[in-house]
């Protein structure tokens, strides 16, 4: 894709960076749009991601320029406005001695999500519900390590989507989930789209980003091998890490153990 320059439009998010293992990524995510970031493990997708969401490990490097909605945003600080992210790791994305809603209800309010406690309590209940609790209020009550991985993970979800950021870098959001929550989840991310959110999907698991987004970008050894959208990249004569996610995709599909919301 085009690099970044002062042409890209208001709220988009422009990327253009050397990645760790010493490659260029250059990608951009507009308002209201779902990219999928597609890998094999190892590829590059999660540095990609920490990349923007400023959560590199300790003594990692990277150079480039990163815009969001016409505003340079230095790489060199962890600080991203604009941007929220879903981490891999429920662990640690959630602190393990705080309730969950003393986490989730101080993030509502920062946001302007809601104006009173009560109220960002209220949004709290109905955020969990959508993503598939039935109970949202032993949920807010619980302690972390009370919650199971796959409910951790709907919890940061909620979490991510109350910062009420303009684009969401979701890191396997749906990895550690049963088909029943991977559907709750991408019917989430899907509301969030509709309200004008920007995603970014980073997957490895084609058929649920099928469901989701509007196109694709390739990832592997560090560097895009390929973009397009899904019809376009599961044509004959693409790049074999393409074709290699591809297959896998198809055969997923086929033993019906992908959930497509």
């Amino acid at each position: 894709m085009d690099e970044c320059d002062e042409s890209c439009p208001r709220r988009v998010i422009c990327a253009d960076r050397r990645s760790v293992a010493g490659s260029w990524v250059s990608l951009s995510l507009a308002a209201g749009e779902a990219v999928a970031l597609l890998g094999a493990s190892g590829s590059g997708k999660s540095l990609t991601a920490a990349a923007l969401t400023g959560s590199l490990p300790g003594g990692s490097q990277t150079s480039g320029q990163l815009n969001v909605s016409g505003r340079d945003i230095s790489l060199a600080t962890k600080h991203r406005p604009g941007i929220a992210s879903v981490r891999q790791d429920s662990l640690t994305a959630l602190h393990p001695l705080v309730r969950i809603d003393r986490q989730l209800i101080p993030v509502i309010l920062r946001s302007g999500g809601a104006p009173t406690r009560s109220a960002a309590g209220s949004l709290a209940v109905s955020l969990l519900e959508d993503v598939g609790f039935a109970n949202p209020d032993r949920v807010l009550g619980s302690f972390p390590m009370e919650l199971s991985g796959g409910q951790r993970q709907r919890v940061c979800i909620v979490q991510s989507l109350a910062c009420r950021s303009s684009f969401l870098i979701a890191d396997e959001p749906t990895t550690a989930l049963d088909v029943i929550s991977q559907h709750h989840v991408l019917s989430a991310l899907r509301k969030a789209i509709g309200e004008g959110a920007g995603v970014l999907l980073i997957t490895h698991d084609v058929a649920a980003a099928a469901s989701l987004c509007s196109r694709a970008i390739v990832i592997s050894g560090g560097s895009i091998v390929d973009e397009g959208s899904f019809e376009y990249l599961a044509a004959a004569d693409r790049h074999p890490e393409v074709t290699h996610l591809m297959g896998a995709a198809q055969r997923t599909v086929r033993r019906g153990g992908t959930a497509v919301a």
